[in-house]
């Protein structure tokens, strides 16, 4: 049961458990973007807006487009509530609002995802049994651009303040409570960091009030202006400048003197994924085999994932994440089992059995959702013929 009642929600909430939901005006930020989108229709470029024609022969980037935004206002709530049940939940106040007006944009880019968020006042949780189900453990960068949140994870309870960059987890329950707010947040794939010193301990939020922590805030707000004006090419690129500021913000972080060469293995982490992601057809891809290749130890291989559940557990969410990928495509034409094989998933019902735990779908039926161009999920809307279709789905392909 979350621990946040309606009535903690910073005078937001009456004595009788009734969710107050304050609009505000308009965020500059991502309000083109935001503007013109519409549950299940495919949005070009920013929600509608007029943007610059890419080069010829280069691709615009697009996002995965969610709004409740032309469902009945008397519905929006649940609405909401579904398109996010994968991931968290959301409490139902005891008299429901009126309405429940989100809009929100996620790129996906160079192994990064970036969410650009509206939202009225919530409470809402991340439990223990989601986490083990859903085996999401990536990390989150989260700025308020407007309005507050409080966010507690063991016994810890931080109240993020409006302007200020914080990093958590995914991989840990939370409960947390917001007022109407503009978010921002950047979620990076727990290997990318490795063990690196700034890095929160279990059931610890951080405050990223450095140098490099302001840095990296002020990168945050200008790439969620330009991704909608970006092409696949520069996003790609610009994930790798990001990357930078995020090594040199958390670089600059608390001090961690029981934290051994942090660089170094962050360096080891992002090697050792580069060759999984690079090998995930071979049959004999396991720990013996990465150690002979990187140089890495046994024991410092096991120490690398044991965040992860084990080296085991990450080569098979490697590979169901990219039997996704795969399947997802249209102009993929091979079929599920050669898929299947191709990421070293070689027998057909084991590959079935564990694509359907991590995606909610079997691996036919997201081929057919991206030949026939359907959604496989009515409750989130397309970025694109055969997209992930909810925010979950896109940190499990990242």
């Amino acid at each position: 049961m979350p621990i946040f009642g309606a009535a903690s929600l910073w005078g937001e909430a009456t004595g009788t458990g009734r969710i107050s939901v304050h609009l505000q005006a308009p965020d500059r930020l991502g309000e083109a973007m935001l503007d013109s989108i519409v549950p299940g229709v495919v949005m070009d470029g920013a929600g509608g807006a007029a943007l610059p024609a890419p080069p010829l022969g280069q691709l615009m980037l697009q996002p995965l487009h969610q709004t409740t935004r032309g469902v009945a206002p008397q519905r929006q709530f649940d609405f909401w509530r579904e398109v996010n049940s994968g991931l968290v939940d959301y409490a139902a106040p005891a008299d429901r609002p009126p309405a429940y007006d989100v809009h929100a944009a996620t790129w996906k880019f160079g192994g990064l995802a970036m969410l650009v968020a509206k939202t009225p006042a919530g409470i809402y949780s991340r439990s223990l049994a989601q986490v083990r189900r859903d085996g999401i453990d990536h990390w989150s960068f989260t700025m308020a651009r407007s309005g507050r949140r409080t966010y507690r994870t063991g016994d810890q309870v931080t109240a993020m303040r409006q302007g200020e960059l914080y990093l958590h987890t995914l991989g840990q329950p939370f409960d947390a409570a917001r007022t109407a707010s503009s978010w921002l947040h950047l979620y990076v794939p727990r290997s990318d960091l490795g063990r690196a010193a700034a890095t929160p301990r279990p059931g610890e939020v951080l405050a990223l009030d450095t140098a490099g922590g302001r840095l990296l805030r002020d990168h945050l707000v200008l790439l969620a202006e330009e991704l909608p004006r970006m092409t696949r090419a520069d996003a790609e690129r610009m994930a790798e400048a990001t990357r930078a500021l995020v090594a040199l913000a958390l670089a600059g972080g608390p001090e961690r003197p029981e934290a051994a060469t942090p660089a170094l293995m962050a360096a080891q982490a992002m090697q050792v994924r580069a060759i999984v992601r690079a090998q995930l057809g071979s049959a004999t891809l396991g720990p013996t085999r990465l150690c002979r290749m990187t140089g890495i130890s046994r024991s410092q291989l096991y120490r690398l994932f044991a965040p992860h559940g084990g080296v085991a557990l990450f080569i098979q969410r490697e590979r169901l994440a990219a039997a996704f990928r795969a399947l997802s495509d249209p102009a993929d034409s091979r079929g599920v089992s050669e898929i299947g094989a191709a990421v070293g998933l070689f027998d057909a019902s084991s590959f079935s059995r564990m694509f359907r735990r991590s995606f909610g779908l079997s691996p036919r039926e997201v081929r057919d959702a991206a030949r026939t161009g359907a959604a496989p999920r009515p409750a989130a809307t397309l970025l694109g013929a055969g997209a992930p279709t909810s925010l979950r789905q896109l940190l499990l392909a990242i």
